[in-house]
């Protein structure tokens, strides 16, 4: 998966804790990939900037404006699953069952 999947990925499963109104416990956020990128941009006051990349995560100019132009879309969240088009919904990440696509009532 590349970095830029990866940053959507990230943003999917933030937002679903975000609209089930839940934090993302501070000890599972290493174990989960490009979250810490997240939660950072989120809570800076403007737009991500590639310098500030480069400072807080070490990464190449490159790599930076890759990661920033992935995290547009950390206003969107529907843009980034819409680019994982395999993401099956998180709910289950927020322990609740997502019913099986084509069985309204049967769920995994």
């Amino acid at each position: 998966m590349s970095g830029g999947a990866m940053v959507s990925w990230a943003i999917a499963v933030v937002s679903e804790f975000d609209s089930a109104g839940r934090r993302i416990p501070e000890s599972v956020v290493p174990l989960l990939p490009m979250v810490d990128v997240v939660l950072w941009a989120k809570e800076q006051p403007q737009p991500v900037r590639v310098d500030a990349l480069q400072k807080r995560f070490g990464l190449s100019r490159a790599t930076a404006y890759r990661w920033q132009l992935a995290l547009q879309d950390l206003n969107d969240p529907a843009a980034a699953r819409r680019r994982l088009p395999g993401l099956r919904q998180l709910s289950t990440a927020m322990g609740r069952e997502v019913p099986v696509s084509g069985h309204a009532g049967a769920t995994r």
